[in-house]
């Protein structure tokens, strides 16, 4: 992406061949990531993204930050060796009381399973960084305000004691926050992600940071065309998430 105002933040989930937009087939991530170091993309850690955001010179002038949300295994077996492969960074969202486990937040015929501690060590002395999400990945905005900070400041005492760092950065399950929320994060993070489909712009929306989902960029030419500066497919599928959240916000009105 040209230009030092704005930059990309990539959204995966899974690294497989399930169905549904959270699901990414390993062939299509490593034809992604094949394009971002063609095009001689940096990728940031966390602190070079909070640096750059509050206002601070770009690490290049191609710079993106890859994040993952859930810590599901498939990131150790498929996703890390094809980003270690191009000498890329990623930054892995963990609900960090359901390591080990799988993602019983989703439907019970389609469990995908998580990484556990052991797995994060290895990957840290891999480079790998890691976010809260959470402890139990539940909606954050239905909680009252004890259980709002277990989730939050529970999160991220489990990941600085299990893992021996500091940790700056949170999303929030299902992309879901309010005022409430994102009150309650600020204590306790530099920064945290949304699900927003837009580009990251320097000083702005600290605690609900856009990203973008890496399921409409399957097609090589339109992500190409992206990284090249070109926004116009961009702005159709921001077009369309908009008219069916509009949609979607007068059916549950009317219901």
């Amino acid at each position: 992406m040209h230009g030092t105002d704005a930059c990309m933040v990539l959204t995966y989930h899974s690294i497989s061949s399930g169905a549904g937009p959270t699901n990414i087939p390993p062939e299509v991530f490593a034809m992604q990531m094949a394009v971002v170091a063609e095009q001689g993309y940096r990728s940031l850690t966390a602190a070079e993204f909070i640096a750059w955001h509050d206002g601070g010179a770009p690490v290049a002038e191609r710079q993106l930050l890859i994040t993952f949300d859930d810590a599901f295994r498939d990131f150790a077996e498929r996703a890390a060796p094809i980003l270690a492969s191009h000498g890329l960074h990623a930054l892995v969202f963990v609900p960090t009381a359901k390591l080990g486990g799988d993602d019983d937040w989703e439907a019970p015929d389609h469990r995908r399973a998580l990484m556990d501690w052991d797995e994060l060590r290895a990957l840290q002395g891999m480079g790998v960084e890691f976010g809260s999400h959470s402890r139990t990945h539940r909606d954050l905005r239905r909680l009252e305000a004890d259980a709002l900070a277990v989730e939050i400041e529970g999160s991220r005492q489990d990941l600085t004691e299990r893992l021996g760092v500091p940790v700056t950065s949170f999303a929030a399950p299902f992309g879901t926050s309010n005022d409430a929320v994102r009150a309650a994060i600020a204590p306790n993070y530099a920064i945290a992600f949304g699900t927003r489909l837009d580009l990251a712009r320097q000083g702005r929306d600290r605690y609900d940071i856009p990203r973008l989902d890496m399921h409409y960029f399957r097609d090589r030419r339109r992500w190409r065309s992206l990284l090249e500066g070109d926004r116009r497919y961009l702005r159709r599928r921001q077009l369309l998430r908009a008219v069916r959240e509009r949609v979607s916000g007068m059916i549950a009105k009317d219901s």
